[in-house]
């Protein structure tokens, strides 16, 4: 186990307000029931992920999470419509047909 000092308890929705459009790594204290991570110790953070890996390296946790907190997918593509066939294909009639 890695004796560095560990820092408080706080809720992933804490660490994802605390550091923004960043990488995280944290020592998971609690799941859900789910198996989720919802409280952790945070260990590692920075914006750049060469840099975060080799952080994240240089700690042996026994139960460990990676998230990044930022969006995942840039967000001048979060804006692009869909092609009309993804609307209008055969599964969209699959989809009503179930409901």
């Amino acid at each position: 186990m890695d004796e560095r000092k560990r820092g408080p308890v706080q809720t992933i929705e804490e660490m994802f307000a605390q550091y923004p459009d960043e990488w995280i790594f944290f020592e998971v204290v609690e799941e859900d029931k789910y198996e989720q991570p919802t409280k952790g110790t945070l260990l590692v953070h920075h914006p750049e992920r060469d840099e975060f890996d080799k952080m994240v390296m240089q700690h042996d946790v026994r139960h460990g999470a990676i998230r990044y907190t930022g969006p995942i997918v840039p967000l001048e593509y979060q804006r692009i419509p869909l092609p009309w066939w993804m609307i209008t294909g055969p599964w969209s009639e699959l989809n009503t047909a179930a409901s």
